[in-house]
C-alpha cells in the first residue's frame, strides 16, 4: 500500500504553553488514512509545515551567507567551509540535504494537492488546505529554481525536475530531466497565484495567521518573485498589497524577541523540542553555542558604521577568538522562530520596484521607512541607479543572518564583482573570490546526477 511519509513527531510550535497548530502532524500513515478525515488531513499540512523546517532550520541561511560576503566558517565543518571557499562538490553533504528536504516538502504537498479534493468535507476546507500546499510548492520550487538552476535575465538556463505528483516508487516519470529555467520559474508563478486564490486572509488569531500560509504571504512571495524576475510592476503590486497599509511600527528588537510579531507575513515555528539552529552555529561555544560561523569583519564594520543604527545592537563579539557573530536569535533552548517573510522586505522590495520605474520619491520613501525605524538618517542617494545601490546596501544591513544577501547580489547580476577577495578570518587563504558564474549556482548531488541518466548537471560542476 502506498505511504506518505511526513518526518518529524509532536507539536509543531509552541506560544507559551498553547499549541498554534491544533493537530500533530503524522510521521508515516497510508494515503487513505491520510485523507480520510478533516483532522488526519490536516495533520498532512502541519506535516508540510514540519518538514519545511528542514531546510530553514538553518541550512538556506548559513550555506548562502557563507558562500557571499556576509559569514565565514570557522570550524573545520567541511562541508560549509567548501562553501566559504565556492568550492562546491557535487558530494556536499549539506547541499545533498538542502536539495533532498525541498524535494520533500513538494512530495507531501503534492499528496494535498492531489487527494484532498476527493475528500467528503467542506469545500472551504477543501480550498485552505490546497492553498497552503500550492504555496509552500511554490515557496519549494522558487528555492530549488534560485539554488540549483540561475536568476532570470542575469545566469543560467536550465531549471530543476518539476514533479507535480505524489510519489509512488520508482518509475519512468521519475526520470525525467530538468525544464527549463523559465518553465520553473513559471511553476513557482502558478502555484503562487492558485495559493493566492484559495487561501483565506487571515486566521482565527494573529499567531496563527503567521505560522500558517495566508493571502498576505502569497502575496509577499509573490512580490519576491516578480522582483527576481524583474517584473517591477507586479513586483511593487505584491508588495503594496503585502504591506496593506502597515507601517513599520514593531521596534527593530521585538522582531526577534516576540514571536509573530506584526513585523512577520509568515514564520516558521520552532521550540526547544525542534530547534532553530541559527543560534547554534553563530554563538560562541561558552554561550551554548558551536561557534562555527562567524560574520565578516567588514558585514561588522558596515552594520556598526552608524553608531545610530540599532541594528549594530544585534552583533558581538567573540570573547576568545574576536570573530563576530550575530544575536538576533539568542534563545539557550534554540526555541526562536525564524521570520522568513518580514514586512521590511516589502518596502524594500516596493522601493526597487519604483526606482526601477523612475519613481524616485515614492522608492526613497519606502526606503527612508526602514532606515528610520533602524534610527538612521534618510538616505539622500538620488537618481535611480544610485538608489538602487542604496536599496542593495539597506538590505544587506536588514538582513544580516537572515539567508538574503547571497540572492541579492547575484540577482542584480553582480556576483562576478561582488564577491571578489573576500578576506577571511581563517583558511588556507587569506581571502577567496568567485572563480566563474557557473558557481552562482550550486551543483545537483551526484545522488541525483547516478539515479537519474536523463539529469544534466550544472555546467561548472561537469
Amino acid at each position: 500500500m502506498k505511504k506518505i511519509t511526513i518526518m518529524g513527531l509532536g507539536l509543531l510550535a509552541l506560544v507559551s504553553c498553547d499549541s498554534i497548530l491544533d493537530v500533530e502532524p503524522v510521521s508515516q500513515i497510508s494515503v487513505n488514512q491520510a485523507f480520510s478525515n478533516l483532522n488526519s488531513a490536516e495533520g498532512v499540512v502541519n506535516g508540510m509545515y514540519n518538514n519545511l523546517q528542514t531546510p530553514y532550520m538553518w541550512r538556506m541561511q548559513v550555506i548562502t551567507d557563507v558562500a557571499s560576503d556576509m559569514s565565514q566558517q570557522t570550524d573545520s565543518w567541511d562541508a560549509l567551509i567548501a562553501a566559504d571557499q565556492f568550492d562546491w562538490s557535487v558530494d556536499n553533504s549539506e547541499v545533498e540535504d538542502l536539495y533532498t528536504s525541498i524535494y520533500r516538502c513538494i512530495d507531501i504537498a503534492n499528496n494535498v494537492i492531489v487527494n484532498v479534493p476527493q475528500m467528503d468535507i467542506a469545500q472551504a476546507n477543501k480550498d485552505d488546505m490546497m492553498g497552503q500546499a500550492y504555496w509552500i510548492r511554490g515557496l519549494a520550487y522558487f528555492d530549488l529554481a534560485r539554488l540549483f538552476g540561475g536568476y532570470p535575465n542575469v545566469y543560467g538556463n536550465l531549471g530543476v525536475v518539476i514533479v507535480l505528483q505524489p510519489s509512488i516508487g520508482i518509475s519512468d516519470e521519475d526520470l525525467r530531466p530538468r525544464s527549463s529555467l523559465a518553465e520553473t520559474y513559471a511553476q513557482v508563478e502558478s502555484d503562487l497565484l492558485q495559493a493566492l486564490q484559495l487561501l483565506p486572509e487571515n486566521r482565527s488569531s494573529s499567531a496563527l495567521s503567521k505560522a500558517k500560509a495566508t493571502k498576505p504571504a502569497a502575496r509577499a512571495l509573490l512580490a519576491r518573485y516578480y522582483l527576481y524576475n524583474q517584473q517591477w510592476a507586479q513586483a511593487e503590486q505584491y508588495a503594496t498589497d503585502a504591506i496593506a497599509g502597515k507601517g513599520l511600527n514593531v521596534p527593530f528588537a521585538s522582531i526577534f524577541t516576540t514571536d509573530n510579531s506584526e513585523e512577520s507575513l509568515f514564520e516558521l515555528q520552532f521550540n526547544n523540542t525542534d530547534g532553530m539552529g541559527l543560534r547554534n552555529w553563530y554563538f560562541p561555544s561558552t554561550l551554548g553555542g558551536r561557534g562555527g560561523t562567524a560574520l565578516h569583519a567588514a558585514t561588522y564594520e558596515v552594520v556598526i558604521s552608524d553608531p545610530e543604527d540599532v541594528r549594530s545592537q544585534f552583533l558581538a563579539q567573540h570573547p576568545v577568538n574576536r570573530t563576530y557573530y550575530v544575536t538576533k536569535w539568542s534563545d539557550a533552548q534554540n526555541a526562536n522562530n525564524f521570520q522568513l517573510l518580514r514586512l521590511a522586505e516589502q518596502y524594500l522590495i516596493r522601493a526597487e520596484a519604483r526606482a526601477e520605474q523612475g519613481n524616485l520619491t515614492g522608492a526613497l520613501a519606502d526606503l527612508n521607512a526602514v532606515r528610520t525605524r533602524a534610527g538612521v538618517q534618510p538616505s539622500n542617494a538620488s537618481g535611480a541607479g544610485q538608489i538602487v545601490e542604496a536599496i542593495l546596501n539597506e538590505r544587506r544591513l536588514e538582513f544580516v543572518g537572515e539567508g538574503q544577501r547571497w540572492f541579492d547580489v547575484i540577482r542584480k547580476g553582480l556576483g562576478m564583482q561582488v564577491f571578489q577577495n573576500i578576506v577571511r578570518t581563517t583558511g588556507s587563504q587569506p581571502s577567496y573570490s568567485l572563480p566563474n558564474a557557473g558557481r552562482q549556482v550550486m551543483p545537483i548531488p551526484s545522488v541525483e546526477i547516478n539515479a537519474n541518466p536523463n539529469m544534466e548537471q550544472n555546467e561548472a560542476y561537469r
